[in-house]
C-alpha cells in the first residue's frame, strides 16, 4: 500500500513545524511496516525537517504563484497509483481546498487529521475570513473525507459541535511515544527548589499560559515554598508573557527559556519536578508522554486527551489537589 502525507509548510520563526514533525514520525514508522510512503509539503516555508529522509519528499512551493502550485499538484495526483491513501494534516488552509476538491472529483480517498484545528475556541478567536472559510469550504472537506482521525473524544465532540458529520467514519487514535525515547533514566532530585515546567509553543491563549501565570501567582501567594516555574518554548507571545510576569511580580520565580530539542531537551526535563500543560487547545502533547517516561508527574487541563488516563494513575490525587488553581 502507498501512503502520501499532505502537510502545509508555512513560514515561521520556529525550527520545528509540529504538523510536519507528526507527518515525519508517521511516515518513518509506516516505512518500517513495509509501506511505500511520500510526504508532500505545500506552502511558502521550507522543509528542512525532512532533509535526508528514507522516504520520498516533494515540496510544492507557493512562493511565486499559487495556481502554478495547484497545477503541479494536479499533475502529481494524476500519477498516483490506484489504492493509494492520501493523509491530509491540518485544517482551514486555503490552498488545500482546490487540491482536495480535485481528489474528491477523481474519487481519490483521503484521510483527514485536523490536529485540533477545528477546536471551538480556535474558531471563535479566528478572523472573519477564517470562520467563513471553515463554513464554506472545510465543511465540504470534512464530508468528503473517507475517514477522520482524532486524538481524543474531546476533539471529536468539538468538531461535531461545529459541523455534523458521519460518526462511523471517525476514529480516535491517541498520539504515541517513539520507541527510542522509552529507555530514559528517571529523574533524580538534585536541587532544593521545586521546579514546575511548561514546555511548548508560546501562545498565551491556546496553550493556557495566562491561566498558568495567574495560578502560579496565587500558588506563590498562599504557599511559602521555594517553587519556581520554567516556561520553555518559542512563539509569537514571548514578549506578552514577559510583560505578564513583570506585572504579576513573578520575575524572581518565573524564567522564560528557549525551546531545546533532542538530548538537550531530555537533559532539561531531567531537572524538573512537575510538568504543567493548562492548554485550551492541544493536539500534540508529546512532552507529557516524555515526562511520564521519565517518572515526572504532569498537571494537565481537560483539553488534553491524556487527562482521563492521568486521573486513573497514581498521580490522580496530586492532579485533583492542584486542579483548583
Amino acid at each position: 500500500m502507498e501512503i502520501i502525507h499532505m502537510v502545509f509548510a508555512r513560514k515561521a520563526k520556529e525550527k520545528i513545524n509540529q504538523l510536519v514533525d507528526i507527518a515525519n514520525q508517521l511516515a518513518t514508522e509506516q516505512l518500517k511496516l513495509g509501506h511505500t510512503v511520500q510526504v508532500w509539503g505545500i506552502g511558502s516555508g521550507t522543509l528542512d525537517q525532512l532533509q535526508q529522509k528514507p522516504y520520498k519528499v516533494i515540496c510544492f512551493s507557493t512562493s511565486l504563484f499559487m495556481w502554478n502550485t495547484i497545477d503541479n499538484m494536479k499533475k502529481a495526483i494524476s500519477l498516483i497509483k490506484p489504492g493509494t491513501i492520501i493523509h491530509v494534516h491540518g485544517g482551514i488552509i486555503p490552498i488545500f481546498y482546490p487540491i482536495i476538491f480535485h481528489l474528491h472529483k477523481n474519487n481519490c480517498p483521503f484521510i483527514l487529521s485536523p490536529h485540533g484545528r477545528y477546536n471551538t475556541n480556535t474558531l471563535k478567536s479566528a478572523s472573519f475570513l477564517k470562520r467563513k472559510h471553515f463554513e464554506n469550504f472545510d465543511t465540504n472537506i470534512i464530508n468528503w473525507a473517507s475517514a477522520i482521525h482524532f486524538v481524543s473524544e474531546f476533539e471529536r465532540k468539538e468538531l461535531l459541535a461545529c459541523c455534523p458529520f458521519d460518526l462511523q467514519k471517525s476514529y480516535i487514535i491517541p498520539n504515541g511515544l517513539i520507541d527510542n525515547n522509552i529507555n530514559i533514566a528517571p529523574k533524580i532530585m538534585k536541587h532544593d527548589e521545586i521546579i514546575y515546567c511548561f514546555y511548548g509553543e508560546l501562545n498565551m491563549i491556546n496553550m493556557g499560559i495566562d491561566i498558568l501565570l495567574n495560578a502560579f501567582f496565587v500558588f506563590k501567594k498562599t504557599n511559602s515554598n521555594n517553587a519556581v516555574l520554567w516556561i520553555m518554548g518559542n512563539g509569537k507571545d514571548r514578549n506578552t508573557i514577559l510583560k505578564s510576569i513583570k506585572k504579576l511580580g513573578l520575575h524572581k520565580y518565573v524564567f522564560v527559556k528557549p525551546m531545546v530539542y533532542g538530548a538537550l531537551k531530555f537533559e532539561q526535563l531531567s531537572k524538573i519536578d512537575i510538568m504543567v500543560r493548562p492548554s485550551r487547545l492541544d493536539y500534540s502533547p508529546f512532552v507529557v508522554l516524555e515526562s511520564a517516561s521519565m517518572s515526572i508527574p504532569s498537571i494537565v487541563s481537560n483539553e488534553i486527551y491524556l487527562k482521563r488516563k492521568f486521573c486513573r494513575s497514581t498521580y490522580s490525587n496530586f492532579y485533583r489537589k492542584h486542579e483548583r488553581y
